[in-house]
């Protein structure tokens, strides 16, 4: 159901990111590998980054990009970028150098200063074959990713994504992306997503997590409100997952899952907690959401991995 939602901050820190559904036994929980191989997959791309040296690309087929010598193609495919829209600076089949994208972004906003550009040899879809991530900090706050292939003797844009200070991402090794988008203190988002080896740019999935409740969970439809009422539960203590496969904000369809934490913050299950959960999730179907167990998270996972050929779970 398309919808925004508003959640007023109710807590200024928090000590964790918590991606599982309800069930907190579940240790082969399928979302919670997620989380384990985000991590596994963010040291292992700094790892790869350390050793992507100059002398690296220099001995690659992406020497020319990185010198300047050769220019990479936009095509308008794989193009995430939000605020610093490269369609509005960029023509479709024309090709540029990376410092004439980045020059152009300052029609959008005026940096100021000269960015500071990193390039790092990747193996997307782990196939052998590298392509070239570049990561262009363009001022304080923003930032600018891409990937590059070599298709053909041609060098194409298959992946770009700007960053803000509020909305960053980790690029890994083999061309899998977390991206994360901090909301409120409260509320978060986390979307992964991945180059294939063909280049292609695929999104997996996301989700919104919100960490304490208030008198109610709002739910916005257009310019209607649906108000699920929190009254007799420890709201306090109740998270709100809301997960989608669509990344175009406007199109996405979202299903519901919920776990209870601690004052710590540490995911627990307890028989109060349990109950509070199931009358929650009455509520929400009353209203006709779709609500999931961890189970069904799991499996809604898999079916999209399998849909789109995503290999890390």
């Amino acid at each position: 159901m398309k919808r925004k939602k508003y959640m007023a901050i109710v807590m200024t820190t928090f000590a964790a990111l918590t991606m599982a559904g309800c069930g907190g036994n579940a240790s082969e929980n399928v979302s919670e590998n997620i989380v384990d191989n985000a991590v596994e997959h963010t040291e292992d791309a700094t790892e790869q980054s350390t050793d992507s040296t100059e002398d690296n690309i220099a001995d690659s087929v992406y020497a020319d990009v990185e010198s300047g010598n050769a220019k990479v193609e936009y095509t308008g495919k794989g193009d995430s970028t939000v605020y610093l829209e490269l369609s509005q600076v960029l023509t479709e089949s024309e090709s540029y150098t990376i410092d004439e994208i980045c020059e152009a972004l300052n029609q959008i906003e005026d940096f100021q200063n000269e960015a500071d550009i990193t390039y790092s040899i990747i193996d997307c879809g782990s196939d052998g074959e590298n392509e070239l991530l570049v990561e262009a900090q363009l001022s304080a706050m923003y930032s600018l990713d891409m990937i590059i292939k070599n298709v053909d003797d041609k060098y194409v844009i298959c992946y770009a994504r700007d960053n803000s200070d509020r909305a960053y991402e980790t690029i890994n090794n083999d061309g899998t992306i977390e991206r994360y988008l901090n909301s409120s203190a409260n509320i978060h988002d986390t979307e992964y997503s991945f180059v294939d080896a063909d280049g292609e740019y695929k999104f997996f999935y996301g989700v919104t997590e919100t960490l304490s409740l208030f008198d109610t969970y709002d739910i916005y439809e257009g310019d209607s409100k649906i108000s699920i009422s929190t009254e007799g539960l420890d709201a306090e203590h109740i998270a709100v997952q809301e997960y989608y496969f669509e990344e175009n904000y406007d199109d996405r369809e979202y299903v519901y899952s919920f776990y209870t934490f601690d004052d710590n913050y540490g995911k627990v299950e307890t028989e109060e907690g349990k109950a509070d959960l199931a009358e929650l999730g009455v509520r929400f179907k009353d209203e006709g959401y779709l609500i999931y167990d961890s189970d069904g998270i799991d499996a809604a996972l898999q079916d999209r991995a399998d849909e789109i050929g995503y290999t890390k779970l």
